[in-house]
């Protein structure tokens, strides 16, 4: 079966540590640096997953100190995208600490589904969240989402 996150997380630039930046926008800026950088989007999706996260606001970290940000599809996307992010020090958007952040660009309203599938495999594994929060080794993250996503292969 493919893995659509860690396929996605291995491209070259896709999976960031110990960011540093001073706020959510600045983060979002350096988390889709690497998917303007391959083509996968163009630099104004950057822009449209900062109106996103104003529009949603807190919702956009759906679980404590994780968030999900995204963009619309018709603001530059070109290929199905995801980036991460491991904060050195947390940012804060609307008074929920960030300490780990995923990027998703998706060309249309559905090419996505199976990714978001994925992702709720990981927002419902705690030790995967764990994990994500501590954000020390990027080794031990990438196996943890193989090791999920091997467990849903055989469900």
């Amino acid at each position: 079966m493919n893995h659509i996150i860690t396929t996605l997380l291995k491209k070259e630039g896709h999976f960031l540590r110990d960011v540093v930046c001073d706020d959510w926008e600045e983060l979002i800026d350096i988390i889709a640096a690497p998917m303007i950088a391959d083509g996968a989007v163009e630099p104004r999706f950057s822009e449209s997953a900062k109106e996103a996260a104003k529009q949603f606001g807190g919702y956009v970290v759906l679980i404590e100190d994780i968030a999900f940000f995204h963009g619309r599809p018709e603001e530059g996307v070109h290929e199905l995208a995801l980036t991460l992010a491991l904060l050195k020090k947390p940012v804060y958007l609307f008074e929920k600490r960030i300490t780990a952040a995923f990027l998703l660009a998706a060309v249309d309203n559905v090419s996505h589904r199976g990714l978001l599938k994925e992702l709720s495999w990981f927002m419902n594994d705690e030790d995967c969240l764990e994990i994500l929060r501590k954000g020390e080794d990027p080794d031990a993250i990438m196996s943890k989402f193989m090791e999920v996503e091997e467990k849903h292969e055989v469900s």
